[in-house]
């Protein structure tokens, strides 16, 4: 039996030979299919298990595949569109933890978040983006 399982593992490694495997965007489509197969359970929602099914396949699809470059762009977008999620719950965590004492104020020219004090009410400040290197006035 332990030969048998042996040589079942050497043809496992033999077939994945070439093939893409599981990178963190099947490990996610995986999950998220998982979590959309719960509804599944609901009578009126029976929908969900062929959502769940079709992206259990993709992630099965990317996994086997042997087009390695494409996969690779695939999972480049993905965690592109992972970090800015990321950096955005990070500001977004760091504005609540700092609403009373200060502001966040985004730069008209670069788009980039800056963070200053609080002022006063009904002040014109200028304001330094140490991201593009320029000033703004802003009316607060």
């Amino acid at each position: 039996m332990k030969k048998w399982f042996e040589q079942l593992g050497k043809r496992y490694q033999l077939f994945m030979q070439e093939r893409y495997g599981v990178d963190e965007l099947s490990q996610f489509l995986s999950i998220a299919a998982l979590i959309l197969l719960l509804p599944s359970f609901i009578p009126n929602l029976r929908f969900f298990c062929l959502a769940s099914l079709a992206i259990m396949i993709w992630s099965l699809v990317r996994s086997f595949s042997k087009n390695v470059y494409k996969r690779r762009e695939e999972r480049n977008g993905y965690l592109k569109l992972k970090y800015q999620a990321v950096q955005k719950s990070r500001l977004l965590q760091n504005m609540w933890r700092d609403r009373k004492t200060h502001r966040y104020i985004k730069c008209p020219h670069c788009g980039g978040v800056v963070r200053i004090r609080k002022p006063d009410k009904g002040k014109t400040i200028s304001i330094y983006c140490p991201r593009c290197n320029s000033s703004f006035e802003k009316r607060t």
